[in-house]
């Protein structure tokens, strides 16, 4: 081998190994690649209390998430309750069986129509599906119910809004920290549950109560 030869080989395995080296030495002993992003929601369980109010449960106990086909999870700014979202896995089907699917509902039968003077209209009552229940942290601190029947939503895709940060006429709804990850979720009494609802570009106000617990699980 010529020593030009050699010369222009030792070359390039010392650059590939101080290439190597600056790549490795970039990082903390302890980086990892895989690290970052959002933490993952923590999983919930929660009760709703029936007792004459118009979000009612199916009457089965508990939901818990990832329990015959519930979805409830916690995390910074959304708590997210869903009676049938997920699919019951092998495991649990027996067990389900009787309880699955879990459901819930919500009955509009109190229509706001004025404040001053306060007038309330009581159309039939309407019952209709929970899809899932929504209580934000950010600003306007709105919870949402999202409910129909046969697909079709009772309040598009905004559902029913409690928040009078961004939907001025509709109420706020109360939530107390309990400590130790319970949360006590309630609307407040009449005449201060009202919840917006636009429907085909139609606005209403409905009075609509419910009192629910959720449990953060870890």
């Amino acid at each position: 081998m010529s020593s030009r030869r050699f010369i222009n080989l030792l070359t390039l395995v010392m650059a590939i190994g101080c290439s190597d080296r600056a790549f490795t030495t970039s990082l903390p002993e302890d980086a990892s690649l895989a690290k970052g992003g959002p933490p993952a929601p923590q999983r919930v369980e929660f009760t709703i209390t029936d007792a004459g109010l118009s979000l009612q449960s199916d009457g089965k106990g508990v939901y818990q998430d990832d329990v015959c086909g519930v979805l409830a999870t916690w995390s910074p700014d959304l708590l997210f309750l869903g009676t049938a979202y997920n699919r019951i896995p092998k495991s649990q089907q027996a067990a389900c069986v009787g309880i699955a699917p879990r459901a819930a509902s919500v009955t509009l039968a109190l229509r706001h129509i004025s404040d001053d003077p306060h007038v309330d209209e009581t159309p039939s009552p309407n019952t209709f599906n929970i899809v899932n229940v929504k209580f934000g942290f950010g600003s306007a601190a709105a919870t949402t119910i999202n409910a129909g029947n046969n697909g079709t939503p009772i309040c598009g895709t905004l559902g029913l809004r409690f928040t009078s940060v961004t939907f001025p006429g509709s109420s706020d709804t109360i939530r107390e920290d309990l400590g130790g990850g319970l949360w006590h979720m309630y609307s407040r009494p009449w005449p201060d549950n009202k919840a917006y609802c636009e429907n085909g570009g139609v606005v209403a106000f409905w009075h609509v109560s419910f009192d629910l617990n959720a449990q953060i699980l870890n």
